[in-house]
């Protein structure tokens, strides 16, 4: 092998491996992303079914108190069947 062969092969080993790497942090990069939108989503889909809930206490507790369904829907968004089910 050449001396000028030997450098090229060397070079092509040095790229192999900067590739290696490129490729290693990109792959960890996508999973910290992946993991942080995950758990935004998951934050947010928390934050919901709570909201939905307390809405559902206080759509339960104003029927029991004898409010109109009028008012109890007008207040907490539910249907009627919704605060029927209750």
């Amino acid at each position: 092998m050449s001396k000028a062969e030997l450098n090229a092969y060397y070079r092509h080993l040095d790229n192999v491996v900067i590739l290696r790497d490129n490729i290693v942090t990109a792959r960890g990069e996508g999973r910290l992303e992946g993991r942080l939108e995950g758990r935004a989503e998951g934050r947010a889909e928390g934050i919901n079914i709570g909201a939905k809930k307390t809405k559902a206490g206080i759509a339960k507790q104003m029927k029991m108190d004898g409010m109109p369904m009028e008012i109890i829907m007008k207040y907490t968004g539910f249907t009627q069947d919704e605060i029927e089910k209750l």
